[in-house]
């Protein structure tokens, strides 16, 4: 069946959602005063120890969005929701059924991005794809060698998103399996990364772009019809 990925648009006060569908939510990294309100107890400890003030806005405005996000499809206040985490940290919603919502939450940069499906494992990754950084020793300590050799062939100006691409893939599949980013030899693979790929016979991933800087990255181990990109609070057009 093809894929369906919708533009970018505000979404229903309470979003269908279908075991055919994942639901990707955007919303801009700003406005957190009242939204601290919104987290619990650990969350608020949480944000208290980040001594960086941008990273703890970005911290408090991003678990407050998970929050307010969770509650359109559970039809529950934001503040009263519960986690419980997997060994290496990942959250999932404490008391809920197995078709329940399964989520993943990312943010880079003016952005954050979470994904939402009924009950099926997934992850996703988003960056700021012109941020300064030298990807060339990313890419020698982190890819493998047919991705860097993939790498390497890309055209000059083609060379930065396409680490990007790699780069998310990998970060959104290790995320969708709760592990952490340790094994080069994971090879997400230079094939199909203009468009979806299948990896290692179950995987599905996917790139898509948040806004014209941003390119993210979504996993989950089944194709899915239909992406659907909602708009979150105060995004800018």
């Amino acid at each position: 069946m093809p894929l369906a990925l919708t533009p970018w648009q505000n979404p229903p006060l309470h979003p269908e959602l279908t075991e055919q569908s994942v639901h990707l939510w955007r919303f801009p990294l700003d406005c957190h005063e009242s939204l601290e309100s919104f987290l619990n107890d650990d969350e608020s400890q949480r944000a208290r120890r980040l001594r960086v003030p941008g990273k703890k806005r970005d911290f408090i405005v991003a678990r407050a969005r998970l929050r307010q996000i969770l509650s359109r499809y559970l039809d529950l206040a934001p503040e009263i929701l519960r986690f419980n985490y997997g060994p290496s940290g990942k959250p999932a919603l404490e008391g809920q059924p197995t078709d329940g919502p399964a989520f993943n939450l990312a943010h880079s940069g003016r952005w954050g991005l979470c994904a939402v499906t009924r009950g099926i494992e997934v992850g996703v990754d988003i960056e700021n794809v012109d941020r300064q950084l030298d990807y060339e020793k990313l890419a020698a300590h982190f890819f493998s060698a047919s991705e860097r050799n993939w790498l390497q062939a890309s055209s000059a100006l083609r060379r930065r998103r396409n680490f990007f691409r790699i780069w998310t893939r990998k970060e959104a599949w290790l995320k969708a399996k709760g592990s952490g980013f340790s094994d080069p030899d994971q090879d997400i693979g230079p094939a199909h990364l203009e468009g979806s790929c299948t990896y290692d016979g179950a995987w599905w991933l996917k790139n898509f772009s948040v806004s014209r800087r941003y390119l993210a990255a979504l996993a989950v181990p089944q194709e899915f019809p239909l992406l659907q990109r909602w708009n979150g609070w105060n995004t800018p057009d």
